[in-house]
């Protein structure tokens, strides 16, 4: 456990402002975690690894595809759910840790959970309980070795994907903030679709599953989901 921020600020000669971005900016990175009525603890003295959290994560190139697919079927509706009625305190919550991703984003590596962990923090935003635990399953099956070992793959260093991300992060933030549930699904939309496209550039995935990713991305462009049948190549 850390001492209070006021003995922080003190301890460090800093303001209370500076600190809680340093404390935002070391949460996002996974070395300490903000707990109610806690205080701030810390995790690890190197960011914590995304481990799997449920049995079920993703140990496959198919389970990664349908991983995607479901996200992109799930995550953007419970969003504009979301907005309708947003959670003041987890909206709080994720606007902090928005702020601590400012502060990494230009690094030269960043803790390949950080978006995991964000986007964890928007869902719980949404107060219906069932639709909350449904996209944190989704996100916890994809936080595994394998998951990440792909991503470390498809997605390559990018300076402005991660700015770019981290835009569409805020976006999504503030339309929920301002109760805008179109924007909040469009936004998730368009932010996962490019997690789909960057998929498709995983040389080491199988063909017929990088098919599989190109006919996802154009399912969704098309506005159409994955219920829509796809003919067997």
């Amino acid at each position: 456990m850390l001492p209070t921020e006021v003995d922080l600020a003190e301890e460090f000669g800093v303001s209370r402002p500076t600190l809680r971005e340093a404390l935002s900016a070391l949460q996002f990175a996974g070395y300490v975690e903000s707990r109610r009525r806690r205080g701030t603890v810390v995790l690890s003295a190197s960011p914590v690894p995304g481990v799997a959290r449920h049995v079920g994560a993703a140990g496959s190139f198919a389970e990664v595809v349908d991983l995607l697919e479901a996200r992109l079927a799930v995550e953007p509706v419970v969003l504009a759910l979301a907005a309708a009625d947003p959670d003041p305190a987890a909206l709080d919550e994720a606007q902090d840790a928005l702020s601590g991703m400012a502060l990494v984003v230009g690094a030269d590596t960043i803790p390949a959970d950080t978006d995991h962990r964000l986007h964890v923090l928007i869902a719980r935003v949404c107060r219906n309980p069932l639709l909350r635990e449904q996209v944190i399953a989704l996100l916890d099956r994809a936080s595994g070795p394998f998951w990440q070992q792909t991503q470390a793959v498809a997605w390559q260093p990018d300076a402005a994907l991660c700015r770019e991300w981290a835009e569409d992060h805020a976006g999504i933030l503030a339309a929920l903030e301002r109760g805008d549930g179109v924007a909040a699904a469009a936004i998730s939309r368009r932010h996962l679709l490019t997690a789909v496209a960057n998929a498709a550039n995983c040389a080491q995935m199988p063909a017929s599953e990088r098919w599989r990713v190109r006919r996802l991305a154009e399912r969704f462009h098309a506005g159409r989901g994955p219920a829509d049948p796809d003919p067997v190549p």
